[in-house]
């Protein structure tokens, strides 16, 4: 096995990896991101942004340099049509076309089912799609999805499609070509250096430094703040409550101080200094403010500022302006 067939298995490999190991997977159902075993929510969406923003030029950036690279040395599709077309070519498969065309169909029944569940883990949670897949679920519309999508891969795979989509129909397939010349094509890294490569090259540097410093600056947690009893009136004062919710995104129990800022001191308020979370879960604490009369009418912003045990604080501001009922 040369060099090139052990990078192409390689990548195949990696193509069902990535999800499982959340090297990369997008929840869309949770409203989570997953990169690099670490989880985060799309209130965190910049990181999100630069990932894909890299990954984007990452392929543009490749066929600039090197020019069709990537068809020869990384597809998935590539590199699975020559693994089977090697088993169907088999001496026995040539005497036989009918055990050949048979044998051909089991493999495609087979692969379909695996690469529609590799494609979807990206988007969806890799045990609840297995546990469905196991169980048979029906009534779970995200199996039904799969077993539409299987079905698509095995008609495209089934047809004489599968040898002309990388021509034809892969939309990177066309790219590179309209992309690539004849300097990308045998220069190599030397483009890097030259040209629109070398536009190329500073835009990945200014990604990677984007994406590295917004994943080390990562706090680990998210906070949302819901509005609940809003000017409602007892007593001599206006009543405001507010839950706040955190969650805890990292696989390990948190503590979390919290203070605020703002406040005027005629207020009577009960807002709690500390919230306890376990392993990827949440926590919700209500938060009470007793204004007094003479706030009504006067617009308050008030800071609410949360730290993790590693000293990582995130923000939130709200204001509250009390009006006479």
């Amino acid at each position: 096995m040369n060099k090139r067939s052990i990078f192409r298995s390689c990548i195949l490999l990696l193509f069902f990896l990535v999800p499982l190991l959340n090297i990369f997977r997008i929840d869309l159902l949770s409203n989570h991101f997953f990169m690099f075993g670490s989880e985060f929510a799309f209130s965190e969406g910049r990181i999100l942004l630069y990932a894909i923003l890299l990954i984007v030029y990452s392929f543009v950036a490749i066929a600039v340099w090197f020019g069709r690279q990537f068809c020869g040395w990384a597809c998935p599709h590539n590199k699975f049509l020559i693994h089977l077309n090697r088993i169907l070519s088999l001496p026995v498969f040539q005497k036989h076309p009918v055990l050949k065309t048979i044998v051909d169909t089991v493999i495609l029944l087979i692969c379909a089912p695996v690469i529609t569940f590799g494609v979807i883990a990206y988007f969806y949670d890799p045990a609840q799609l297995l546990s469905y897949i196991i169980h048979f679920d029906l009534s779970a519309w995200t199996f039904r999805a799969f077993l539409t999508i299987s079905v698509f891969f095995f008609i495209l795979l089934n047809s004489r499609l599968r040898y002309k989509f990388c021509r034809v129909s892969c939309p990177y397939g066309i790219f590179q070509m309209a992309l690539s010349d004849k300097h990308s094509r045998k220069d190599g890294c030397k483009n890097m250096v030259r040209g629109s490569g070398l536009i190329l090259t500073v835009v990945m540097l200014v990604l990677v430094s984007l994406f590295t410093w917004t994943i080390s600056a990562n706090t680990g947690f998210a906070i949302s703040l819901g509005k609940n009893l809003q000017n409602v009136p007892v007593q001599n004062y206006i009543i405001y409550t507010y839950n706040l919710n955190v969650e805890n995104l990292t696989g390990k129990p948190a503590s979390y101080s919290i203070s605020y800022s703002g406040i005027p001191t005629a207020w009577k308020t009960d807002l709690p200094k500390r919230i306890d979370t376990k392993p990827h879960s949440t926590a919700d604490i209500p938060l009470l403010f007793r204004v007094d009369q003479g706030s009504i009418d006067t617009n308050t912003k008030i800071t609410l500022s949360i730290k993790n045990d590693s000293g990582k604080v995130m923000e939130r501001q709200f204001c509250i302006f009390p009006v006479k009922s």
